[in-house]
């Protein structure tokens, strides 16, 4: 575990620190991909960038970076224009549980196993 990771979470107050470490248990419960802090947030990888989650003023992102092409699997998951990434926007605790992010989490390294680091890939 990442003690810049530590420390964003730290660093947080009320319900979004509870839902950063919460998103944070539950996607290293997947074993299967690595922590790391990037781009003032972070992230998490397996051969390439999987997941992210960021506070904000009033909300919590938890985002994929192939989450446009998951969009099947949680209705919540909210494409935008970088990459292929989806996010979904948590505004208060037990918005999501550990078997849904474990879902997505699972699926995003699937897809990166199959087409390669999503950061490698041109933008569309």
């Amino acid at each position: 575990m990442s003690k810049k990771v530590d420390d964003y979470i730290a660093g947080l107050s009320g319900w979004q620190a509870a839902v950063a470490a919460m998103l944070r248990r539950e996607i290293l419960a997947t074993g299967a991909v690595s922590e790391d802090f990037k781009w003032g947030h972070p992230i998490y990888e397996a051969g390439g960038a999987v997941a992210l989650f960021k506070a904000h003023k009033a909300h919590v992102t938890l985002g994929f970076w192939r989450g446009a092409e998951m969009t099947d699997l949680d209705a919540r998951l909210e494409p935008s224009g970088s990459f292929k990434m989806a996010s979904i926007t948590l505004k208060g605790p037990g918005e999501i549980d550990g078997a849904d992010i474990g879902k997505l989490v699972a699926a995003g390294v699937a897809l990166n196993r199959e087409r390669g680091d999503p950061m490698k890939i041109k933008k569309t």
